[in-house]
């Protein structure tokens, strides 16, 4: 068994910390720290979702381990999140961490998980500062910055020339703001006006209007997904933003949430690697274990699939390990230029950046026989984050 001691900083006080890897044939343990309750509860459900139904098409053994999975509802507040992942560190010796529902979660635990030497999958946290806090982390959603990006290419491509941007106002937000309008500006086009929306916003009235003033081609918006998502698209639509103009953005309008717009969702856009619409054997396996382990009307969104797609690297490094004791380093480096084929299309982790290298598609939310649906109607394939921009 490898003990590893390692000290930490926690209000001041030093504290002493024994770290135990999972030895052969043992059960393994991930944790999952996010929010399970509150406005962004949606992407907790969705986790575990995610994760029960790769567990359902797989088993919950690999590389002779069982895998039990401890949920932690840090309620989308970063020091509660640092204080959960300690625990599951120290109390419940965890060999895996996942989830994180915004940015400043996962920032604020990395110190801890650099200390613990274990592997933590991003299932969908998007800040493009991330990656660099913490060499185990193994981003599984998107590069925001490479989301606006791609959103600004499309735009441009369709002479979409005068952009509003609207995103909340915390850390990813304002990558959000910047990657779009370095883009876009670049190639010609010009920003007619910018709002960074508190994030304890109710009332998105004022910012509506103001956008609405501005009549510009383009809205390029970030907000957190849940009620504040869709009390900004609701207002957007009442003062026919929606139709007047092309409101792009990334995961505000998941098929899962669909329900809770009414019609005022219909025609919004998403820049983004995964629809549930993907006529392929592997999202309709996917989509078929969600269905028959939670019921016909379920729908998977890319928080589902961060989750899914994070069981199953876990079960590569069990399986690669299998006899040996767990080591943190050697799975990492398993997962350098790792590339497999998900329900979301092909995906490749960057060698040096453990981001993922995937399709990416942009989305407009339309009825269908089955009800709204983000339908895809354009695709960039394979993605790069470290490239694309800078391609243009």
């Amino acid at each position: 068994m490898i003990k590893t001691l390692f000290q930490f900083a926690s209000t001041g006080a030093a504290l002493l910390i024994a770290i135990t890897q999972a030895p052969a044939q043992e059960t393994v343990k991930m944790g999952i720290v996010g929010p399970m309750t509150g406005p962004n509860a949606v992407m907790g459900d969705n986790w575990r979702q995610g994760i029960e139904a790769y567990v359902a098409q797989h088993g919950d053994t690999a590389g002779g381990r069982k895998i039990e999975i401890i949920y932690r509802d840090s309620g989308s507040d970063p020091a509660k999140a640092k204080q959960l992942v300690q625990e599951l560190v120290v109390r419940d010796k965890v060999s895996f961490l996942g989830g994180f529902g915004l940015s400043p979660e996962a920032a604020a635990a990395a110190p801890l998980i650099n200390q613990a030497k274990i592997p933590a999958f991003l299932f969908h946290v998007a800040s493009p500062a991330l990656m660099s806090q913490s060499p185990y982390f193994v981003r599984l959603g998107q590069n925001m910055a490479t989301c606006a990006e791609v959103a600004s290419w499309w735009a441009l491509k369709q002479n979409k020339k005068a952009a509003y941007i609207a995103v909340a106002d915390y850390s990813p937000g304002i990558d959000v703001l910047n990657a779009f309008k370095k883009h876009f500006t670049a190639h010609g086009g010009s920003i007619v006006g910018e709002d960074r929306i508190p994030l304890n916003t109710v009332d998105f009235s004022p910012f509506a209007e103001r956008i609405a003033a501005a009549k510009p081609d383009l809205v390029e918006v970030f907000i957190p997904p849940g009620s504040p998502a869709v009390g900004f698209v609701k207002a957007l639509a009442a003062r026919g933003v929606i139709t007047s103009s092309v409101v792009i953005g990334q995961g505000e309008a998941e098929d899962p949430d669909l329900h809770l717009f009414d019609d005022s969702v219909k025609g919004f856009h998403s820049s983004i690697y995964y629809s549930s619409t993907a006529d392929t054997p592997q999202n309709r396996a996917f989509q078929g274990a969600l269905k028959q382990k939670f019921g016909p009307d379920t729908l998977p969104s890319t928080f589902t699939l961060g989750a899914y797609d994070a069981m199953g690297l876990v079960f590569k490094m069990l399986e690669a390990q299998a006899g040996h004791d767990l080591n943190g380093a050697k799975e990492m480096e398993l997962m350098k230029g790792y590339s497999w084929v998900s329900p979301r299309g092909k995906i490749t982790l960057d060698p040096a950046t453990r981001e993922p290298i995937e399709d990416f598609v942009i989305r407009q939310v339309r009825r269908t026989p089955a009800g709204y649906r983000n339908v895809v109607i354009d695709t960039v394939p394979q993605v790069d984050p470290s490239t694309f921009g800078a391609g243009g």
